[in-house]
């Protein structure tokens, strides 16, 4: 896992992901990525792309953080026509599964205790962001 910190964009996963959403003109990356292959066993780049998509969701409803990388900005910019609302119980639902005990990406990052308490609060806000949005 080449991860370097508990934000969602502070990993390969996500970063290459940003490569695929660069390409797009619709919300077909970001659809994509909340339709993982197995949900009985959620791979490590699989939630790591859900997570994303996640944050991408917030950002075209305005609700982004500073934190996003300036592609993920610029893409958001760029197609403020879209609308990602229909997404947002996907998403939701999704961040629930990354956290559960048949996820690769919550299992690596149990390893390390403080670090995965860290991360958890990190999903647990993205979630709960999503869930705020909502009722906006």
């Amino acid at each position: 896992m080449g991860t370097w910190g508990i934000k969602t964009f502070d990993n390969d996963g996500a970063l290459d992901w940003t490569f695929k959403l660069e390409e797009a003109d619709d919300l077909s990356v970001v659809e994509s990525a909340l339709e993982p292959e197995d949900l009985d066993y959620l791979e490590a780049d699989e939630g790591e792309t859900i997570l994303a998509a996640g944050e991408v969701i917030l950002g075209l409803m305005g609700k982004g953080r500073d934190c996003l990388p300036d592609e993920v900005k610029d893409w958001i910019g760029s197609h403020k026509d879209l609308d990602p609302r229909p997404l947002v119980p996907k998403a939701i639902e999704l961040c629930r599964r990354v956290l559960a005990p048949e996820s690769e990406l919550c299992e690596l990052w149990e390893e390390s205790e403080e670090d995965y308490l860290n991360w958890r609060k990190e999903v647990e806000s993205l979630a709960g962001r999503l869930r705020k949005s909502q009722g906006d």
